[in-house]
Protein backbone atom coordinates (compact mmCIF):
# COMPACT_ATOMS: atom_id res chain seq x y z
CA UNK A 1 0.00 0.00 0.00
CA UNK A 2 1.63 3.36 -0.41
CA UNK A 3 1.82 6.19 1.16
CA UNK A 4 -1.42 7.97 -0.30
CA UNK A 5 -3.60 5.15 0.31
CA UNK A 6 -2.16 4.67 3.77
CA UNK A 7 -3.22 8.55 4.93
CA UNK A 8 -7.20 7.83 2.65
CA UNK A 9 -7.59 4.81 4.95
CA UNK A 10 -6.17 6.45 8.42
CA UNK A 11 -8.83 8.99 7.17
CA UNK A 12 -11.77 7.20 7.08
CA UNK A 13 -11.29 4.70 9.73
CA UNK A 14 -14.44 5.06 12.17
CA UNK A 15 -13.42 6.12 15.54
CA UNK A 16 -13.16 3.70 18.63
CA UNK A 17 -16.07 3.47 20.50
CA UNK A 18 -15.61 5.79 23.82
CA UNK A 19 -15.86 2.93 26.23
CA UNK A 20 -13.20 1.11 24.16
CA UNK A 21 -11.38 -1.43 26.86
CA UNK A 22 -13.43 -0.23 29.78
CA UNK A 23 -14.86 -2.83 32.02
CA UNK A 24 -18.52 -1.43 32.80
CA UNK A 25 -19.64 -3.75 35.86
CA UNK A 26 -22.94 -4.60 35.51
CA UNK A 27 -25.83 -2.58 37.67
CA UNK A 28 -26.72 -5.62 40.12
CA UNK A 29 -23.07 -6.43 40.78
CA UNK A 30 -22.33 -2.92 41.40
CA UNK A 31 -25.14 -2.93 44.04
CA UNK A 32 -24.28 -6.05 45.70
CA UNK A 33 -20.41 -4.79 46.11
CA UNK A 34 -21.04 -1.21 46.25
CA UNK A 35 -17.28 0.87 46.14
CA UNK A 36 -18.28 2.68 49.75
CA UNK A 37 -20.95 1.55 52.47
CA UNK A 38 -21.30 4.55 55.27
CA UNK A 39 -23.62 3.47 58.01
CA UNK A 40 -24.88 6.30 60.87
CA UNK A 41 -23.52 9.27 59.23
CA UNK A 42 -24.43 11.81 61.41
CA UNK A 43 -25.78 14.62 59.68
CA UNK A 44 -27.44 18.04 59.88
CA UNK A 45 -27.95 19.00 56.32
CA UNK A 46 -28.31 17.78 53.01
CA UNK A 47 -24.93 19.19 52.21
CA UNK A 48 -23.23 17.65 55.09
CA UNK A 49 -24.79 14.21 54.62
CA UNK A 50 -23.44 14.48 50.90
CA UNK A 51 -19.77 15.37 51.97
CA UNK A 52 -20.12 12.76 54.80
CA UNK A 53 -20.95 10.11 52.23
CA UNK A 54 -18.67 11.36 49.46
CA UNK A 55 -15.84 11.59 52.18
CA UNK A 56 -15.28 7.19 51.12
CA UNK A 57 -14.48 8.13 47.83
CA UNK A 58 -11.51 9.13 48.61
CA UNK A 59 -8.80 6.56 47.20
CA UNK A 60 -11.40 4.80 45.41
CA UNK A 61 -10.47 3.31 41.79
CA UNK A 62 -12.34 4.70 39.15
CA UNK A 63 -12.30 8.42 40.94
CA UNK A 64 -10.17 10.38 39.05
CA UNK A 65 -10.54 14.08 41.27
CA UNK A 66 -13.21 13.54 44.27
CA UNK A 67 -12.79 16.93 44.65
CA UNK A 68 -14.59 17.85 41.14
CA UNK A 69 -17.17 14.92 41.85
CA UNK A 70 -18.11 16.30 45.22
CA UNK A 71 -18.86 19.90 43.53
CA UNK A 72 -20.63 18.44 40.66
CA UNK A 73 -22.91 16.37 42.72
CA UNK A 74 -23.61 19.38 45.26
CA UNK A 75 -24.64 21.25 42.04
CA UNK A 76 -26.99 18.91 40.74
CA UNK A 77 -28.20 18.02 43.94
CA UNK A 78 -29.34 22.31 43.87
CA UNK A 79 -30.63 22.02 40.35
CA UNK A 80 -33.47 19.46 40.89
CA UNK A 81 -34.47 17.25 43.95
CA UNK A 82 -32.33 14.04 44.19
CA UNK A 83 -34.85 11.94 46.32
CA UNK A 84 -36.60 9.67 44.63
CA UNK A 85 -38.98 8.17 47.84
CA UNK A 86 -39.79 9.89 50.95
CA UNK A 87 -36.84 8.46 52.39
CA UNK A 88 -34.47 7.70 49.68
CA UNK A 89 -32.08 9.95 47.63
CA UNK A 90 -30.02 9.01 44.94
CA UNK A 91 -27.45 12.41 44.42
CA UNK A 92 -25.59 11.76 41.06
CA UNK A 93 -23.39 13.68 38.44
CA UNK A 94 -22.56 12.97 35.26
CA UNK A 95 -18.95 14.09 35.11
CA UNK A 96 -15.31 13.90 33.75
CA UNK A 97 -14.01 13.05 37.77
CA UNK A 98 -14.52 9.25 37.53
CA UNK A 99 -13.39 6.90 34.80
CA UNK A 100 -16.33 4.25 35.61
CA UNK A 101 -19.40 4.44 37.46
CA UNK A 102 -19.20 4.19 41.21
CA UNK A 103 -21.35 3.80 43.77
CA UNK A 104 -21.27 4.79 47.40
CA UNK A 105 -24.30 3.89 49.62
CA UNK A 106 -25.11 5.20 53.32
CA UNK A 107 -27.50 5.42 55.99
CA UNK A 108 -28.41 8.77 57.67
CA UNK A 109 -28.46 8.19 61.63
CA UNK A 110 -32.11 8.85 63.03
CA UNK A 111 -33.92 10.48 62.31
CA UNK A 112 -32.64 11.34 59.25
CA UNK A 113 -31.56 14.70 57.23
CA UNK A 114 -34.13 17.15 55.40
CA UNK A 115 -33.45 16.97 51.45
CA UNK A 116 -36.00 19.59 50.84
CA UNK A 117 -39.52 20.28 51.72
CA UNK A 118 -40.93 16.80 50.30
CA UNK A 119 -38.19 14.98 51.69
CA UNK A 120 -37.20 16.19 55.25
CA UNK A 121 -36.35 12.81 56.48
CA UNK A 122 -33.95 10.88 54.23
CA UNK A 123 -32.42 7.83 55.85
CA UNK A 124 -31.07 6.08 52.84
CA UNK A 125 -28.15 7.64 49.96
CA UNK A 126 -27.08 5.92 46.71
CA UNK A 127 -24.23 8.40 45.47
CA UNK A 128 -23.43 7.82 41.94
CA UNK A 129 -20.72 9.63 39.89
CA UNK A 130 -20.66 8.06 36.38
CA UNK A 131 -18.73 9.32 33.01
CA UNK A 132 -20.27 11.24 30.68
CA UNK A 133 -20.35 8.94 28.05
CA UNK A 134 -22.21 5.95 30.13
CA UNK A 135 -25.51 7.50 30.41
CA UNK A 136 -27.45 4.30 29.77
CA UNK A 137 -25.43 2.24 31.87
CA UNK A 138 -26.00 4.69 34.30
CA UNK A 139 -29.66 4.55 33.69
CA UNK A 140 -29.34 0.90 34.19
CA UNK A 141 -27.98 1.31 37.66
CA UNK A 142 -30.73 3.39 38.64
CA UNK A 143 -33.76 0.60 37.44
CA UNK A 144 -31.53 -1.63 39.41
CA UNK A 145 -31.58 0.54 42.92
CA UNK A 146 -35.06 1.05 41.90
CA UNK A 147 -36.40 -2.37 41.82
CA UNK A 148 -34.33 -3.23 44.98
CA UNK A 149 -36.27 -0.33 46.88
CA UNK A 150 -39.78 -1.54 45.38
CA UNK A 151 -39.16 -5.23 47.20
CA UNK A 152 -41.10 -5.62 50.06
CA UNK A 153 -39.57 -4.93 53.52
CA UNK A 154 -35.74 -3.97 51.58
CA UNK A 155 -36.10 -0.61 52.55
CA UNK A 156 -36.70 -0.99 56.58
CA UNK A 157 -34.42 -3.93 56.33
CA UNK A 158 -31.79 -2.11 55.36
CA UNK A 159 -32.58 1.15 57.69
CA UNK A 160 -32.36 -1.65 60.65
CA UNK A 161 -29.43 -3.48 59.74
CA UNK A 162 -26.77 -3.56 62.58
CA UNK A 163 -23.61 -3.78 61.05
CA UNK A 164 -21.69 -2.97 58.27
CA UNK A 165 -21.57 -6.59 56.82
CA UNK A 166 -25.07 -7.06 57.10
CA UNK A 167 -26.09 -4.45 55.21
CA UNK A 168 -23.96 -5.29 52.38
CA UNK A 169 -25.35 -8.91 52.63
CA UNK A 170 -28.74 -6.96 52.10
CA UNK A 171 -27.82 -5.03 49.21
CA UNK A 172 -26.20 -8.46 47.89
CA UNK A 173 -29.51 -10.65 48.03
CA UNK A 174 -31.31 -7.80 47.38
CA UNK A 175 -29.77 -7.49 43.98
CA UNK A 176 -29.82 -10.67 42.67
CA UNK A 177 -32.31 -10.81 39.63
Amino acid sequence: MNEANVLRASLFRRPAPLLSGVHVQPPNELIAHPDVVRLDLAAASRDSALIALHAGFAGTPGVLDAAQLLKDILERAQISSVCIATDVALPHARTAAVDRLVLAVGRVAEPGVNFDEDHPQVRLMFMIGTPRQQVEDYLRLVAAISRLLRRPGTRSALIAAPTEEAFRALLGRGATP
